[in-house]
């Protein structure tokens, strides 16, 4: 059976796919709550260690990662440097470090957003963030070309969400509906991709 690691398995979205992928694979849930597999993506040594321990996989999936939401006169330096450390670096380290965990052709998926194509008022830190992930997954796909898959998933609204914020639920996707989006990449031989999940 093939062997998935989801980063961020205890959040919405990543238990949807961790629930949708443990038909055909055995699945492996790390997040920073975890109690078997705790993982901080923004800390190098903590994603090290998390790859040593769990070992070969063919697919790593991660729906880890943050940024503030922030107005643009309003946010810190700090803001900044933790959404840069985290949903960037964290995402970029999780392929660095993942690849030499993957067997050959495998996959890895990350995660960015839609505001990253379409900005809104206190998004900055997010769009820039998601929108450096996107060019990222590009040319690390590029680099890893014959040895690993990377795309990413670029998920708008998720209706639990905007349950949960007691707003509109229309524009929304289920979160078992957005985790195919990850299957679909997972199981196909593209690279380089990033698959937008959103209502049309």
């Amino acid at each position: 059976m093939k062997r998935a690691l989801i980063i961020g398995s205890s959040g919405l979205l990543g238990s949807a796919i961790a629930q949708l992928l443990k038909t055909n694979y055995e699945v492996i849930e790390a997040s920073r709550s975890s109690q078997s597999h705790p993982v901080d993506i923004a800390d190098v040594a903590s994603l090290q260690s998390l790859m040593q321990r769990v070992g070969k996989v063919d697919a790593i999936v991660c729906t880890a990662g943050v940024a503030q939401f922030r107005g643009f006169s309003d946010a810190t330096n700090a803001d900044w440097d933790f959404g840069l450390a985290n949903k960037l670096m964290g995402q970029v380290n999780t392929v660095r470090l993942g690849a030499e965990h993957i067997h050959p052709m495998g996959s890895i998926t990350l995660t960015t957003g839609v505001l990253s194509m379409y900005p809104m008022p206190g998004s900055s830190i997010v769009t820039t963030v998601n929108a450096a992930v996107e060019g990222f997954v590009k040319s690390a796909a590029l680099e890893l070309k014959d040895k690993v898959r990377v795309n990413a998933v670029s998920p708008g609204w998720i209706t639990e969400t905007l349950e949960k914020m007691k707003m509109d639920t229309s524009p929304g996707l289920p979160a078992a509906e957005v985790a195919q989006a990850y299957l679909e990449l997972m199981e196909s031989d593209i690279t380089g991709q990033v698959q937008i999940a959103m209502k049309s």
